[in-house]
């Protein structure tokens, strides 16, 4: 557990207990579960493990930017959620959190992009930036004073770029330091269910799962996005939350520009306010 993690929750903590209360009523419910807006703003604080390959005339092996390049792998990121109740069962909701990493390593092994060489012992950088656009739209299949429970189909927006730079070799023969760039934007489709359950009028638990696995055009593998955590409403329009949360995609990418695979993961804290009404 990082410094930073630990301040963060020391935080969470302290403004919990210090937070001025609403009157405890046995009837009420919590706000989350009857507010037609939400809006959510926080921190992620995630672990990060991403392969890339870029096949050229012959397929290279991944390149595990973890081990292959060293890259910072615990940065923290914003992120912003939203839901919106329209009618008596319907929701639409949202999330959009961005990623960039970048390092330098000596390389221990030759490693193929496209129809370059990068050769042992050679000096490379490397760098992924990543971002993920989430929109879900829901339907409650049962809800009471404590409890709501629902499903519905969404579409994942992602955008992957990623680089390499270093002194390439073509058929052995050096052409120089440069640098390699790959792109692909992937709109996923995806199915997902979510629970919420309020233990008081102030204390809420909330999970949550989306999963795809399929071919979408030029993309084919899976995709999961799953969220649990607990939210404290601190105050009638304002809570705060902590959650752990997992992102993962694992796709073959079969495109004129970009002909390899990606597999990323990123799983860690959640830590947000969030204002209802």
């Amino acid at each position: 557990m990082t410094n930073r993690l630990i301040v963060a929750i020391l935080l969470f903590l302290s403004l919990l207990f210090s937070s001025p209360v609403f009157a405890q009523d046995s009837d009420a419910r919590h706000p989350l579960l009857e507010d037609d807006f939400i809006l959510s703003v926080g921190g992620f604080l995630p672990s990060k493990e991403f392969k890339i390959r870029v096949d050229g005339q012959v397929p290279g092996r991944d390149i595990d930017f973890n081990e292959g390049v060293d890259v910072a792998k615990d940065d923290a990121t914003g992120s912003l959620t939203f839901l919106w109740r329209f009618g008596e069962k319907w929701s639409v909701g949202g999330q959009y959190f961005r990623t960039s990493d970048s390092g330098s390593l000596i390389l221990s092994e030759d490693i193929s992009w496209g129809e370059n060489v990068l050769k042992s012992g050679s000096s490379v950088g490397a760098g992924i930036d990543v971002d993920v656009a989430r929109i879900f739209f829901g339907r409650e299949f049962s809800s009471g004073p404590r409890h709501e429970l629902g499903a519905g189909v969404g579409l994942h927006w992602l955008q992957i770029g990623a680089f390499i730079e270093g002194e390439f070799f073509v058929n052995d023969a050096s052409s120089g330091f440069r640098r390699e760039t790959a792109t692909a934007d992937a709109p996923l489709p995806n199915i997902g269910a979510w629970y919420w359950y309020a233990f008081s009028p102030r204390w809420l638990l909330s999970t949550r799962v989306d999963w795809l696995g399929a071919t979408v055009g030029d993309y084919s593998g899976n995709l999961w996005d799953a969220s649990a955590g607990i939210n404290f409403q601190a105050w009638e329009h304002v809570g705060l939350g902590l959650s752990y949360q997992y992102f993962g995609i694992d796709l073959d990418v079969d495109k004129t520009d970009w002909l390899g695979r990606v597999e990323l993961s990123y799983s860690g804290p959640f830590i947000s306010l969030n204002v209802n009404w």
